[in-house]
This record gives C-alpha cells, sequence and structure tokens, in this order.
C-alpha cells in the first residue's frame, strides 16, 4: 500500500469544516424530530391527549333525579320520592375492612361474600347501594365512624318510596334500581315522570386517590301524574273483591269502577296485588293487571248489547213476543237456557229480566250479522280503549266474513266473542250515558277546569234508556235481585259464562261469574263490573256470586260518597 499524502494545512480546514456542517446539520434534523413531536402533541393532537389527562382525573357519574309524584285524583300520594343516599366505597384507601363490611352487611342486608368483593377491589370508587333510606345511610355513618372506617362515599339521591303499600299496586306498578320504571304506570309514563339525571364529578389525582366530589348539574325533578283514581273507592273495591273471591272460592277476580259522564275510572281493582316497596317478592301473575290484560267471554251480559242492536235497527220493541222455550235448532246444533227451562211466550223485556237465551236468539234473528256487528264494534269491543295501561288487550270480535252459520246465535249471548273488564265497563257506562262511549281515562289534567274530551254517540237516547230500564226490572225481579239495595235504583245485568278450552270447548264447571251494575238508576253516576273466574264454591250463577259482591262494594260506596236515596 502506499502511503497517504500528508495534509496541508488547508485540506485539514476543510475536513474540520465539513464535519461541523454534518454535525450541525445531525443537530437540525434531531431538533426538527423533537420539534415536530411537540408540535404534534401540543396542536395536532392537543385534544386528544387533554381528554386523556382529563378522564384519568375525574370521573362522571349520572344518578337519577327526583321523580314526580303519582297521585290520586284529591292529591293523595300514591307513589313519592323520598331522601335517600347512594353508599360506594374507595376500596383502596378504605381503613377497618373487617368492621366496614360487617356495618354494610347487617344494615343493608346485603350477603357478606358480595360486600367483601366489592370493598376488597383495587378501586378508588365502587357502589355499594345506590338507593340507601336515609336513616339507614345515617347509621352506617355514624356506625363508620365510631369504628374508625374511613373510605365510605355518600352521595345525597333519591328512593322511590309507596306510602300506600299493595293498594292499586298492579295499577301502579313500580321503578327498578335504576330508577326507571318498569311496570304499570310507572313505566307507560316513565318519560313524563322521569325528569334529567343529577350529574356528579368525582376528580382523582393522577396516582388514583379520590379528592373531591361534586355536583355538576343537579338536574330537574320530574313531573306529578294526577289519577282518576279516588282512594278511599279503590280500597273498597279491592277488599270487597278480596272477600268475595275468598267466599266462593274463586280463582281471581276484578272489578271496574267507572264514572260513565266523563270516562273517568273510578278503581281498578283485583284480588292478587303486591306490596310496592317490596316488588322483588311478587311473582308475574300478581304484578298482572286483569282489568286490561285478562280476556273472557261476557255471557248474558251481552243479550243487553244484542237487544240495543234490535232497538236500534226497528226490529224489537219491549212488549215484542218471543218463544223462550228451552232448545232452538241452529244449523243442527241445538242451543239451550241456562238452567234449561222452558218459559213459553216471552216479551222482549222479560228476556232481559230473565235472561232468556232461546228468546234472545230469536231476537237476533231478526237482525243480519253486519247489523249486531257493527252494534258491538260501534261498542268498542274487539279494539283497545286507549286508557293508556301497559299490556291492554284488544279483545276478540271477528270480522262478519269470519263468522259461521252460529255465530249469529252465539255473539247475541256473549258467547265466540272475548273482552277485557276496562271494555266491558266501558260499553256498560254508554248505557248509563244516553248513548255516549268515552275513552276511560286513567290520567286527569292538572288544571280542575279542563273538561273530559267529547265522547261518540253510538246508540240513541232512546235505545239507551229504555235498555236501562229493563236493566233495572233485571235487579228488581229478574236474575240480580241479590244486586238490590235498600232506597237506590240499580240497574244491572248478570253473566255466567261456561268457559272453553282449547281443545276441549265449553267445560262443565268452569264458569266466568259476572254482574254489571249502574247506580244510581235514576241518575247515574256510577258503573261497575264484577267479574269471578271459575267459583268453586256454591252456584257459579253471576247474580249469585258477583251481584252480592257489588252490593256489598256499592253499599260502601254510598256511604263513602254520602249518596241521598232515590
Amino acid at each position: 500500500m502506499y502511503p497517504s499524502p500528508p495534509q496541508t494545512p488547508n485540506s485539514q480546514s476543510r475536513t474540520t469544516h465539513v464535519r461541523g456542517r454534518v454535525v450541525l446539520a445531525i443537530f437540525a434534523v434531531l431538533l426538527a424530530v423533537v420539534v415536530g413531536r411537540f408540535v404534534q402533541l401540543q396542536i395536532v393532537q392537543h385534544a386528544y391527549w387533554l381528554g386523556r389527562a382529563q378522564a384519568s382525573q375525574e370521573r362522571i357519574i349520572q344518578l337519577p333525579p327526583q321523580r314526580g309524584s303519582i297521585l290520586d285524583r284529591n292529591g293523595v300520594a300514591l307513589a313519592i320520592d323520598v331522601k335517600a343516599m347512594a353508599i360506594a366505597v374507595d376500596g383502596i384507601n378504605l381503613t377497618n375492612e373487617s368492621a366496614a363490611v360487617t356495618i354494610l352487611v347487617e344494615e343493608l342486608a346485603l350477603p357478606r361474600s358480595d360486600v367483601q368483593e366489592k370493598v376488597s377491589r383495587d378501586s378508588y370508587f365502587t357502589w355499594i347501594n345506590r338507593r340507601v333510606d336515609f336513616d339507614t345511610a345515617q347509621r352506617i355513618r355514624e356506625r363508620a365512624n365510631a369504628a374508625d372506617v374511613y373510605g365510605l362515599v355518600f352521595i345525597d339521591t333519591w328512593k322511590r318510596w309507596y306510602p300506600q303499600g299493595r293498594l292499586a299496586s298492579n295499577l301502579i306498578g313500580f321503578v327498578g334500581t335504576d330508577g326507571a320504571g318498569l311496570e304499570g304506570l310507572e313505566m307507560a309514563y316513565d318519560e313524563q315522570l322521569q325528569g334529567t339525571a343529577q350529574v356528579i364529578r368525582v376528580l382523582e389525582g393522577a396516582d388514583g386517590r379520590t379528592y373531591n366530589i361534586e355536583v355538576v348539574e343537579q338536574g330537574q325533578r320530574g313531573k306529578d301524574l294526577t289519577l282518576s283514581i279516588e282512594m278511599g273507592l279503590q280500597f273498597i273495591c279491592e277488599e270487597e273483591i278480596r272477600t268475595g273471591v275468598n267466599q266462593f272460592r274463586a280463582l281471581g277476580g276484578m272489578i271496574v269502577l267507572l264514572d260513565p259522564h266523563t270516562g273517568d275510572v273510578l278503581a281498578m281493582a283485583q284480588d292478587k296485588g303486591y306490596d310496592l316497596n317490596a316488588f322483588w317478592d311478587s311473582t308475574p301473575e300478581q304484578r298482572r293487571n286483569l282489568a286490561v290484560t285478562h280476556l273472557f267471554e261476557p255471557g248474558s251480559i251481552f243479550k243487553v248489547f244484542t237487544g240495543l242492536a234490535a232497538l236500534e235497527n226497528g226490529v224489537v220493541s219491549p212488549a215484542d213476543t218471543f218463544n223462550g222455550n228451552d232448545g232452538i235448532d241452529v244449523f243442527g246444533h241445538v242451543m239451550h237456557n241456562a238452567d234449561n227451562e222452558s218459559y213459553g211466550m216471552v216479551t222482549f223485556a222479560e228476556i232481559i229480566e230473565h235472561s232468556i237465551n232461546t228468546g234472545m236468539i230469536r231476537v237476533a234473528q231478526g237482525l243480519t250479522e253486519d247489523q249486531l256487528h257493527d252494534l258491538l264494534a260501534g261498542f268498542g269491543f274487539g279494539t283497545t280503549t286507549k286508557v293508556g295501561l301497559p299490556g291492554e288487550e284488544r279483545g276478540i270480535l271477528r270480522p262478519v266474513a269470519d263468522w259461521s252459520g252460529l255465530a249469529l246465535a252465539a255473539h247475541s249471548i256473549g258467547q265466540s266473542v272475548a273482552v277485557t273488564g276496562i271494555q266491558l265497563a266501558r260499553a256498560v257506562a254508554v248505557i248509563a250515558s244516553d248513548g255516549i262511549l268515552r275513552t276511560p281515562r286513567i290520567i286527569v289534567p292538572a288544571m280542575d277546569d279542563v273538561a273530559p274530551p267529547d265522547g261518540v254517540r253510538v246508540c240513541s237516547r232512546d235505545s239507551a234508556n229504555t235498555m236501562l230500564a229493563l236493566m233495572r226490572a233485571v235487579v228488581e225481579s229478574g236474575t240480580g235481585t241479590l244486586a238490590a239495595i235498600d232506597g237506590f235504583a240499580v240497574a244491572g245485568k248478570t253473566g255466567t259464562a261456561q268457559k272453553a278450552v282449547a281443545g276441549q270447548g265449553y267445560v262443565v264447571g268452569k264458569y266466568t261469574s259476572l254482574f254489571a251494575g249502574i247506580l244510581d238508576a235514576n241518575s247515574p253516576d256510577y258503573v261497575m263490573v264484577v267479574v269471578l273466574d271459575e267459583v268453586q264454591s256454591g252456584s257459579p250463577s253471576g247474580g249469585y256470586t258477583a251481584g252480592q259482591i257489588f252490593r256489598r262494594a256499592a253499599t260502601r260506596l254510598i256511604a263513602h260518597e254520602r249518596l241521598a236515596p232515590s
């Protein structure tokens, strides 16, 4: 190899200069990278990293606001929010853990294993219970202080309370642990009752420690709900239907009480119910609102609507006579009177009074299928009443195109059709209000001067008044004498409907027993429908069973409302 030529002073200077420029270039590149990253973090991704920093330092929690109250028509509280506390635990900073667990288990009746798991979490904020009544929370706080337990977090909130316990439980419903309505009116009107949530900010340091809890938004109280129900009447009806179900050993029963002039539901009672303050101990069957969900064949009560169709279409008058003997052949099928009794020639008025099947079938034979169907549909059968309650059934009223040869006769005496208690009460109320059909009303406006909506005329005043008079005779001297009340004119109609079972047809010994009453017949202000399911003790006759329940409930209603004798 040849030796490198010696460097001159000028060449050394050039080399040093080049090296310096290289170093400066490298430094400039590094500086550009650092500055670029700084710009990216501080400007381009500023919002992203700020959000992450804040998220690590604060926690946003939403608590349900104070829920609107549910009141009866007189302002009696049925569902209200009371002061409560939400309790959480700071598991990392908790002191005297064993004492904390014991206090929470004893005061809140929670499983020890569940509480132990929550307080042992590596977390600065874990919910124990979001709705603890105020007094219990205060006891927990006092016991915790006495035992040197620190790390429990108490936040003011609200808890739902039902002052009347189980009264009207199937109607009112309840809210879940998250504050949302789960049954009844609480669910149907949840949006109105709910209000807006309270927002809580939990501030934590970089080490995760909780430094502050503050209310960011107070939330807005929900709106109140005023019902048409009158709790005194509700109490009477609930007590009497329970007594009746026990007396006649029925599977169940209900009472629906309406004001025929406004459509207001004054009571909606049934034998089954549950404690709204312990709803978790109830079954779905106990929570079901029978008045809008239970379908049944109405039986002989339907004779009043068949009779109205005949009156409206001019095919009958009260004095017209018909053959009331037992047994009438309809398309090869022999249909009988309820007691297989023959009555001979009877008037239309007597057919209603004594509930004669064969006589009413002969009345119906003067109608076309369309005429009977149209009147029944006009009275609201086959459609929901729009009362505003969840789960309402529409009932069964088939179109005429689906009717068999037996359908006209069957419908005329309340077979092959199914109704709800609220549907039947609304239809009977038409007779008590001069032929006007009104939508049942469970919610009333906050302003007293807001009139109920106008109803729809579905039959003439004359036809309605004629049927009202015929129904009065039912109670005075017909099948409903056990519903009579001394000093008061009562109009009514009995029904004893044999139940049909899928695949078996109508079953002997299984009946729905009914009575629909109007008080008082001279100036009707109340319509009461009583329904019993499968009476097991004594006669299943609607007049004997439901009629007696009506009399007892209506007698107490008279005293409660201080009604003057007719």
